[in-house]
């Protein structure tokens, strides 16, 4: 007989997974509170939530402060206020207002599927360059020159010539508000899967796998991070991530937060290719190609 946290945690483990693959659509804003009812309704059933403490676990236990961070950061992003069609431009661009808002740009004005395709991977490799160009950036921090130097390496291969200036327009209220009340979905989601004990889970996993995995823990979280970006959207894996980190307590060191990192944010630039409309027999080689370097730079660098 399996005991129940664990029970409870595979149940809300199955409702993130939904919640995740959902987060990437288009109307995330309207189908992820299908998925919150149903996780309130598991934990219900778990007796892991009870109604006299709901409203304070809400208000005090959910990331907050984050999630909303995240929430506005994304709604910018997404309205479109920039244009960015020549690689360097879509570099420096990802690394000042980050790479939703280059993405959006480059979906809404840049008409060669085959360009918009290596731009895009090339602004989601250059979202490791700054604390701020990415969602996983402003979850789990910073990685330093190294982060430099690997977001420019990810964004050479995505290259291709021409373009023309970057320009500003007007942002789309229309397109903001939708991906703002995503990301606050996913804030309840993430709170919802750390009340099911599922991050608890998670941080033993990291917390365990130096001694069980030496010398291949780093790359092992590398692959699931890549994974997990495929599988969800970026805001929502990092506060997932950043929630875990924070309870593995016993982790040493910076490896398991920088291959969290760099796997979130090379794994989410195939969602972002396939979202932005992106010629995929151009860009999935390129991404591939990210996924490889970037494993064997935490292969390299970490031997943890």
């Amino acid at each position: 007989m399996m005991y129940p946290v664990i029970e409870l945690a595979l149940a809300m483990a199955g409702v993130g997974a939904i919640g995740a693959l959902l987060s990437q659509l288009r109307k995330a804003h309207l189908v992820l509170p299908v998925v919150l009812v149903a996780g309130l309704g598991v934990a219900g059933w778990y007796r892991a939530i009870h109604e006299a403490f709901a409203l304070d676990l809400l208000l005090y236990d959910a990331p907050w402060p984050l999630g909303l961070g995240l929430a506005a950061w994304a709604a910018a992003g997404a309205s479109g206020f920039v244009r960015a069609r020549s690689w360097p431009a879509v570099v420096l661009g990802a690394a000042l207002f980050g790479d939703v808002a280059i993405t959006t740009g480059l979906a809404l004005a840049e008409p060669d599927e085959g360009r918009r395709a290596r731009l895009v991977l090339a602004a989601n490799g250059a979202s490791l360059m700054a604390p701020w160009s990415s969602a996983t950036t402003l979850a789990l921090g910073w990685g330093g020159t190294d982060a430099v130097l690997l977001g420019l390496a990810l964004a050479a291969l995505g290259y291709v010539g021409g373009g023309t200036r970057p320009e500003f327009a007007r942002p789309q209220v229309a397109r903001a508000w939708p991906v703002a009340l995503a990301v606050v979905w996913m804030v309840l989601l993430t709170w919802l899967m750390a009340l099911g004990n599922v991050l608890d889970f998670v941080s033993y996993a990291m917390e365990g796998l130096p001694p069980l995995q030496p010398g291949r823990a780093t790359p092992a979280v590398g692959v699931v991070a890549v994974l997990a970006g495929v599988v969800g959207a970026e805001p929502l894996n990092a506060l997932v991530a950043e929630h875990s980190l924070a309870l593995a307590t016993t982790l040493r060191g910076t490896w398991a937060a920088d291959a969290l990192r760099i796997g979130l944010v090379v794994g989410s630039g195939l969602p972002a290719l396939l979202l932005s409309g992106g010629r995929v027999t151009t860009g999935l080689p390129l991404w591939v190609g990210q996924v490889l370097l970037a494993l064997g730079f935490l292969a390299w660098r970490y031997h943890v």
